[in-house]
This record gives structure tokens, C-alpha cells and sequence, in this order.
């Protein structure tokens, strides 16, 4: 993709289209997903028919986090409620009374609907995707609508200037009785928090390293915007402007609220602006998201229920520090993001790494972590992972960007 083609035409049509096709495939879909390949992102399937049936307000339960009205209005049919599943599991007992098209996301279980209003819809898909089994649950849709609530809280107050956002997901429904009690699905808003009046494109971070499969010639978007902006000091407005965006949206986060978001180049996106320029960095998809009691107590804030670092068996804070910040935003985007950079600029890895570490240090509040000495991983594979529950170990390894 040219870069200057993003800010032409209809914003979310490129939003979905860096979604689905500037990203590194894993290698073959069904290699990797118990998934129908035909729902592969990637794939041919342009649209996919999204089913939902209307259930009584009496046999759901509702939750919400200042869901804006045009959303509750849609959802809201005559005292029922739209709930809608993947239509690649069966909810036979589920009367099907319509659908919406949809395109999916690179998360595969959640879609962006065609049509108005444009709502990405998080589903219940109870099956083996990559490492873990997709399940949405009250309980993570609780965990998701308040980890909501509290970004909101806390963004609504942040100065100008400040580059982190989120995408609010700011409904949920949860089936209360029947065959399928339990079972959820999340509404997300397309439109970033806090709003800004200026139209700006989103771009999933994945989108800014990966080559685009329809024009192979182009270059990686981060490097056409590295070339546009600083041809003459590429690395310092790579670190700063690029990748700087996700390290102060986590510090950020981390020690001001007690958040640890997982900020890898699926669940970020950028914020891109007229001048093609990164604003912010969006945080989406909070079900994973795991917080530190500790500096939510030092701070006043209400604990959370869910997803407590190192309350989990097989996990100590520290491991979780290091799997969120060195696992999911190290290897899984910024290492991804630095070869891609060298590859066309002539850096070294070590140097560039070396200078995102160093970024990393001079943002204020960046030491509050529980960061161990080394890198802690899975410890096993994505093909051997059995359930959800993980156990993270010290793999020795030094940390590259912190």
C-alpha cells in the first residue's frame, strides 16, 4: 500500500483492509486454527454473514460502560437484545431472527460490520485459535466493560498532546439461562477515546511492517513514513515517532493507573493523521488485560477481579510483566517493526534495539515496573498449549527493549 493512499476514500475501509491483508502470516491458517479457513482474514471470503437472535431483556444480562445511544438504539429491539455468535460454532437452540455482514478482523473472532452503524462485534468463538481457546464469558465481559470504564475515567483528564486512546467497548451481553448460559458477545466502538475532532485513520500497528500481498513492491508503510518526515535522521524519528507512541502509552498506563496493556500490533493501532503523521496509539481488546494491585492500591483505584498479576498459578508479577511487556510488545511487534527498519535503512538490530531501550528509560514512571533481569516465556508451544491456563518460564534471556 502506498502510504498516501491511506487518507483517501472511506477511513474504515482502509482500517479493514491493513486488518486483513498487511499482516505476517503464521504460515498456513489451518496449521495454527481450528477455525473454518474460509473465515481467514486473509483469505478470499469478502463478507461474512454474521447471525444473532433477539433475547429477552429477562434472559440476558446487560453491561455497560457509557455505550453511546446509536449503539444501544441498534442492539435494543423491542425489549430484546441482539446476540450474535460466530457462525462458525452451532447455537441450534438459538432462534436465528437476522444478520449483518461483516468482514473479520486479524483476530478472526471479531468483525466489522458492513453496514451502519459500524461496530466491531467481539463473539464467543469456543475453539482453538493460535494458542488459546477463544472463549467470551461473563466473566471477561465484565473484566472488558470495566476495564473500559476505568480508561475512561482516566483519559478523559489527560492534557492535550498525550499520544494513547482506546477504542471503547462499551456494551455487552451475556446469555443468563438456557443451553448457552454464559456465553457473551462485546460491541466495540470505531471511533477512538478521547474523540478528536480532526478526521484521523487507524491502522493496525501489524499493518506499519508487513508487505502488502496485492502491491509487493511498496514499501512497509513505517517506511515510506520514515522517508516522508526524516530522510535524514531515519532512526531518531523511528524510535521517537513511531514506536515512542506505544512505549508512553504503556508507561503511561502502567504506572499511572496500574494497567498493563497488552500493546502488540493486533490489539494497537495507529492513529494517523492528515500530515500522515502518528497521533496516538489505540488500545483495543481489553479481555486479556492484566493489572497490578500493588500500584492500583498506592494510588486509591479499585482492584480489579480479574487478571491480577501474579495471582495466577504458574505466574509471578514479574513473569507477567515481562510476558506483556517483552513477549507481547517486544517479540511480537517492536522486534518485528526494528528488522523491518534495518532491512531498508542499514541499521543494525543492536543499535536500533539499543536506542528504543534508551527511549524506553527516559519516559518518567518507566521504572515502576516489576521487571525481572530476563525474559520469561511460555513454556510451551502454541501447538502443545492445552486449555488457557499458562505457566511462564525464565527463559535467561536479556531484555532487548527495556
Amino acid at each position: 500500500m502506498e502510504l498516501r493512499q491511506i487518507i483517501v476514500g472511506a477511513p474504515l475501509t482502509r482500517t479493514i483492509y491493513g486488518e486483513r491483508y498487511l499482516n505476517d502470516t503464521k504460515g498456513n491458517f489451518s496449521d495454527y486454527s481450528e477455525v473454518d479457513p474460509r473465515y481467514d482474514p486473509q483469505g478470499s471470503t469478502a463478507t461474512i454473514s454474521f447471525p444473532f437472535a433477539l433475547v429477552s431483556k429477562h434472559n440476558c444480562a446487560v453491561f455497560e460502560s457509557q455505550a453511546p445511544q446509536f449503539l444501544l438504539n441498534w442492539v435494543e429491539v423491542a425489549g430484546s437484545y441482539k446476540f450474535f455468535w460466530h457462525p462458525d460454532v452451532q447455537r441450534p437452540g438459538l432462534k436465528i431472527a437476522g444478520a449483518v455482514k461483516a468482514q473479520p478482523t486479524s483476530s478472526t473472532r471479531t468483525v466489522l460490520t458492513e453496514q451502519r452503524p459500524r461496530i466491531y462485534i467481539k463473539t464467543d468463538l469456543d475453539k482453538k485459535h493460535f494458542r488459546f481457546v477463544r472463549r467470551l464469558r461473563r466473566s471477561s465481559v465484565e473484566h472488558s466493560i470495566g476495564i473500559c470504564a476505568d480508561l475512561r475515567d482516566f483519559a478523559v483528564s489527560l492534557p492535550a498532546g498525550v499520544r494513547f486512546g482506546f477504542l471503547p467497548e462499551s456494551l455487552g451481553i451475556v446469555l443468563s439461562q438456557g443451553t448457552y448460559e454464559g456465553s457473551g458477545v462485546l460491541f466495540r466502538e470505531t471511533i477512538a477515546f478521547p474523540q478528536i475532532q480532526e478526521q484521523r485513520i487507524l491502522m493496525p500497528y501489524h499493518s506499519l511492517y508487513a508487505p502488502d500481498p496485492f502491491a509487493p513492491a511498496d514499501e512497509p508503510l513505517l517506511v515510506q513514513m520514515t522517508k516522508l518526515h526524516a530522510p535524514r535522521r531515519p532512526r531518531d524519528y523511528f524510535v521517537k515517532d513511531i514506536v515512542g507512541p506505544i512505549l508512553e502509552s504503556w508507561v503511561l498506563l502502567m504506572s499511572r493507573r496500574g494497567i498493563l496493556p497488552e500493546l502488540h500490533g493486533q490489539n494497537t493501532l495507529a492513529e494517523i493523521g492528515p500530515d500522515l503523521t502518528i497521533r496516538r496509539a489505540i488500545y483495543r481488546d481489553f479481555q486479556g488485560t492484566y493489572s497490578d494491585s500493588a500500584i492500583r492500591r498506592s494510588l486509591g483505584l479499585p482492584e480489579f477481579d480479574k487478571h491480577i498479576a501474579g495471582e495466577e498459578e504458574g505466574t509471578t508479577i514479574a513473569s507477567q510483566y515481562s510476558h506483556v511487556f517483552d513477549g507481547m510488545i517486544g517479540r511480537y511487534l517492536l522486534s518485528r517493526m526494528v528488522r523491518a527498519f534495518c532491512r531498508y535503512f542499514g541499521d543494525t538490530y543492536g543499535d536500533v534495539a539499543a536506542a528504543v531501550r534508551e527511549y524506553h528509560r527516559g519516559i518518567r514512571g518507566w521504572d515502576t515496573a516489576w521487571f525481572p533481569q530476563t525474559i520469561y516465556r511460555f513454556a510451551v508451544s502454541a501447538q502443545e498449549q492445552l486449555g488457557n491456563d499458562v505457566s511462564l518460564v525464565d527463559s535467561g534471556e536479556v531484555p532487548q527493549f527495556r
